[in-house]
């Protein structure tokens, strides 16, 4: 195995316990980063209660995208896998993740929420249809989910420094530079269980985040 699977937190004391109890099956081979995005909460504490873990932590709130580049600057692993820690996905599915092999050519990972996706849901549901539709219209790709924060990828395959996003649009760009780094191998995507919280449950994601996501396609896409 031997990955390094970075997860970014900001104030989840409520969730971390649990987390932490169902992550315990995949310290031993790999390299468990979690960056703490200046949470004001009991989030490190409870953090630095696993001693078998990496903790990072930043001195204020910067964003997702600031956390997530962080945690890739220092692993140690070359296999990255990038995963959300408010529980939303479930933890088991990290496996579906595991499987880069360059010699079977096997470079990249994308994780997909949704069998099929109802843009008539939720704001949140119809937000990542429509995103989900423009990226592929625009790379001309068959994309599930590109706004899932489960991927898996080869350390040495991002340059790291080219990485802009500092919120939410970290996913789609990481998405962008993965599907250009791919463009004559499939890039294997797996299905993630999946249970949205809601804003009260403290989930972040905000409607004006939308705005900076669809800059960030077009942005990327015009590089």
């Amino acid at each position: 195995m031997n990955y390094s699977i970075i997860i970014p937190i900001y104030n989840e004391e409520r969730i971390l316990p649990r987390l932490l109890y169902e992550l315990k099956s995949f310290e031993e081979e790999n390299e468990i980063i979690f960056i703490d995005d200046g949470s004001n909460d009991n989030s490190l504490k409870i953090l630095k209660s696993n001693r078998n873990i990496k903790i990072i932590k930043l001195k204020k709130n910067l964003g997702k995208g600031v956390a997530l580049r962080v945690g890739i600057k220092n692993s140690n692993y070359s296999k990255i896998i990038i995963f959300d820690g408010d529980l939303e996905l479930k933890t088991s599915c990290l496996l579906k993740l595991m499987i880069l092999n360059r010699s079977k050519r096997v470079y990249s990972a994308l994780g997909f929420r949704f069998k099929n996706q109802n843009p008539i849901q939720s704001g949140f549901s119809s937000g990542n249809f429509i995103f989900t539709v423009f990226f592929n219209l625009l790379y001309n790709t068959t994309h599930k989910d590109i706004l899932c924060c489960a991927k898996s990828f080869y350390k040495e395959d991002i340059q790291l420094n080219r990485l802009k996003s500092i919120g939410f649009d970290i996913d789609v760009e990481l998405t962008s530079f993965l599907t250009r780094n791919n463009r004559k191998k499939s890039i294997p995507q797996v299905l993630i269980g999946y249970k949205r919280r809601t804003i009260s449950e403290g989930k972040k994601l905000q409607v004006f985040d939308g705005w900076k996501i669809l800059k960030r396609i077009i942005l990327d896409f015009l590089s």
